[in-house]
């Protein structure tokens, strides 16, 4: 009953109180080149955001001839769920003041306060979104992302979804309700991180300091996604994990990040940094149904997929491509976890995980910013 109270009390801000505040705040005009990154999961900048806003401040394109700033960035970042209600309807508010006199609007996640009015024309939206490719079933094309009974668009107002490749155009559309054309394979901009030198060596650096024990042995990581609603995770596996792991030999070194949902649950990962961090120095990848596949292809390393619940999950969730062709083996036991470790090198096939990286991420080249900004400047407020 106090779930279904929230919803509800979430319903009415959405679609009577957040426009409204909205329509009163439009009486003023849209400021040309303001960019407002917000976030509503965090009281930071998510690393996802970072090469965009780096790209708009040093792009020199983004000047005009007296060399003043086409740009003006602005940033709002608040954790809605570790406020109270009344605190967060506060802060929404004040987003609606800002966000009706936007001339751009990133976001990368999940944010209401966008989607809960009939935005201005001259106002554009980019979802960066928080993940790469087009894996399992999110959006409106799964019962566990959006309650049954929830009036409204939680994807409404979107002009910009850059995705990884072309095959990820049409799940995304999809998931989203969006308009054909808005999604656009120009790649995430968050992976041009990749493909940089010193971005990689900076990781490698803070890992090592913050790990030393690590030096000189194979790293292991373990990137689970969750189950369930995002209010409520679940993880599985967790056990049968553990035990392979405790099975290895010194030469590896192991690490267990928790997805953010969980993290946020009490779930305590292996080292705070964040998983895009740890991508440039992991050898060894296992994972289920996260994501995380997408962005680790980048580097051409082997993979596990460690799914001991794929055919229930199959089941509930489904996926937008065939599991048994993924890169990587797949392992359901401890032994079948532990063999599938030992000897994950030997059976790594590159050619495999080329073709993947290939149809899936061929977008994500280095320069997926230069291209997103380049979209934005044709879709300047003109006053």
């Amino acid at each position: 009953m106090k779930k279904k109270l929230r919803q509800y009390l979430k319903m009415i801000v959405q679609n009577f109180i957040l426009p409204a505040f909205y329509r009163l705040f439009c009486i003023q005009r849209i400021r040309t080149g303001l960019v407002v990154f917000a976030d509503g999961h965090s009281v930071a900048r998510p690393e996802r955001m970072n090469r965009l806003f780096e790209g708009l401040n040093n792009d020199q394109s983004g000047k005009d001839a007296e060399g003043k700033a086409f740009y003006e960035i602005a940033e709002w970042y608040h954790d809605f769920q570790a406020m109270s209600y009344i605190s967060a309807l506060c802060k929404m508010l004040g987003f609606m003041k800002i966000y009706a006199r936007a001339n751009y609007v990133v976001i990368s996640d999940n944010f209401l306060p966008v989607a809960s009015c009939n935005k201005r024309k001259g106002t554009f939206v980019i979802q960066l979104w928080h993940g790469c490719g087009a894996f399992k079933r999110f959006g409106y094309d799964t019962a566990d992302d959006i309650p049954e009974d929830y009036v409204g668009n939680v994807f409404k107002n979107y002009d910009i979804v850059p995705v990884s490749g072309d095959k990820s155009v049409e799940p995304f559309t999809s998931a989203m309700k969006l308009h054909k054309g808005v999604c656009i394979p120009i790649g995430v901009s968050a992976t041009d991180q990749y493909y940089d030198k010193e971005y990689k060596e900076k990781c490698k650096g803070d890992f090592y300091r913050i790990c030393p024990e690590a030096r000189g042995k194979k790293i292991l990581l373990w990137a689970p996604t969750f189950r369930g609603m995002a209010a409520s995770p679940v993880i599985c596996g967790e056990e049968i994990f553990k035990n392979a792991a405790n099975r290895l030999s010194d030469e590896w070194y192991v690490i267990i990040k928790y997805h953010p949902h969980m993290e946020a649950k009490g779930k305590k990962s292996t080292i705070e940094l964040p998983t895009e961090r740890l991508l440039p120095v992991t050898d060894i990848l296992v994972t289920d149904y996260s994501s995380i596949i997408f962005n680790y292809s980048i580097f051409q390393r082997p993979v596990l997929l460690f799914a001991p619940d794929l055919d229930e999950y199959s089941d509930m969730r489904g996926f937008y491509l065939n599991y048994h062709e993924l890169p990587g083996e797949l392992v359901k036991t401890e032994d079948e976890l532990f063999e599938g470790i030992c000897n994950a090198e030997d059976m790594f096939d590159i050619n495999e995980m080329q073709r993947f990286y290939e149809e899936y991420m061929g977008g994500c080249d280095g320069n997926a910013t230069k291209r997103l900004i380049d979209i934005m400047s044709t879709k300047r407020y003109r006053s």
